[in-house]
Formats: structure tokens, C-alpha cells, sequence
């Protein structure tokens, strides 16, 4: 019973972590920058939220948790991957104007 109350602790700890990075002004992509600032607190707020489902998950449904897993590592790469794909087109665009 004590693994599950510290995987679950744990899983508190990251939501309220993200929680507070929603509302922090302090951003890896500032929120200045229209798609992406947004996308970085989404996907956080996100990943997150699924964290804290998976880990209560793991006590009653398995196969439940390895779904939801996978979606919160898939949600994570895309969202990686979209914030690349627009900064290095927001610094071509930039370099290009300049």
C-alpha cells in the first residue's frame, strides 16, 4: 500500500508542478509567441494531468495505464516536435524580414 501512496504523491507533485507552470510567467517558449508560448503550457498542463491518471490507473487497470502512457510519451514527442517546427520557421522568417 505504500508504493502506491508514493507513486501517487509523486504524480500530485508533477501536476501541481505543472499547474504552476501554467501560471508562471517564467516559460521555456514565452508566451509571447503566438502558437508555440501556448503549446508549451498546454502540453506541460497535458502531460501532467495524464501523469496523475496513469498513476491511479496502475492500482485497478493495467492495460488502462499502459494506454494512457503511451499517449501522454506520444502527446509529449508530437508537442516537441510542433515547437521545433515553429521556432525554426519563426527564425527563418525572422532571419528572411531582417
Amino acid at each position: 500500500m505504500e508504493n502506491n501512496e508514493v507513486s501517487h504523491t509523486g504524480a500530485w507533485v508533477g501536476a501541481i508542478l505543472a499547474a504552476i507552470y501554467l501560471f508562471s510567467p517564467i516559460d521555456i517558449v514565452p508566451d509571447v509567441v503566438p502558437i508555440a508560448g501556448w503549446l508549451d503550457d498546454a502540453l506541460i498542463a497535458v502531460t501532467g494531468g495524464l501523469n496523475l491518471i496513469q498513476s491511479y490507473l496502475k492500482e485497478s487497470n493495467e492495460f488502462l495505464a499502459s494506454i494512457v502512457k503511451f499517449l501522454k510519451w506520444g502527446i509529449l514527442l508530437l508537442g516537441i516536435l510542433i515547437i521545433g517546427i515553429l521556432a525554426l520557421t519563426g527564425a527563418l522568417i525572422y532571419s528572411a524580414v531582417k
